[in-house]
């Protein structure tokens, strides 16, 4: 991803900064790199133009006319925000069952304690209580299948990938497995309102 978004501003003409040194690259940086594999429908790119007088709401006009059709680029704007306020982030999460996985969800969900196994950066593995750290949930069900729409932390102090929390799903519900599609629909502050 970070790649394609260079060579879409290269692309699109938009002048950015390059990194001093030996080895100049493009500054861009993105405020909570997306989980390989899930989808986002609010994701943020942190890009600074060489001229200060720049028009910066030409941005994503600018980038949309050379995006392939799955990227979109809703606007551009001064950052408000610093990335250390990220505090959480919103998913869906969909599951192709035509409804049946909802009962055993909202159980495990419900439960007193969810442990999750998580990978250490020394390749070990630690056990994480997951039920303190899930901010809310919801469970519905979209065109008969099941939908959890849950609030987890996110950004440098405390992240927990939904991965994990499937994880722990499926360990105790070893006699069902469903496809899911997962998405990260919102980047959250400390107070659940919008990163920007």
């Amino acid at each position: 991803m970070n790649r394609l978004m260079i060579r879409l501003i290269r692309k699109s003409g938009i002048d950015i900064w390059y990194t001093e040194g030996f080895n100049p690259h493009p500054y861009v940086t993105f405020a909570l790199p997306l989980p390989l594999g899930f989808e986002g429908e609010y994701e943020i790119m942190d890009i600074r133009v060489m001229d200060d007088d720049y028009d910066i709401s030409l941005i994503p006009e600018k980038l949309n006319s050379v995006c392939p059709r799955y990227i979109h680029f809703e606007r551009a704007v001064e950052p408000q925000d610093k990335v250390g306020n990220i505090a959480f982030a919103s998913y869906d999460i969909l599951f192709d069952d035509n409804g049946e996985v909802s009962k055993a969800l909202s159980s495990f969900l419900s439960k007193p304690s969810i442990i999750a196994l998580k990978k250490t950066k020394k390749g070990d593995f630690k056990e994480i209580e997951l039920k303190d750290k899930i901010k809310s949930y919801e469970i519905s069900t979209k065109n008969g299948d099941t939908l959890l729409k849950i609030i987890l932390p996110a950004g440098s102090n405390d992240n927990v990938n939904p991965s994990l929390l499937l994880e722990a799903f499926y360990g105790e519900n070893t006699d069902v497995y469903y496809c899911f599609n997962v998405a990260r629909t919102d980047i959250l502050n400390a107070s659940l309102g919008r990163f920007i």
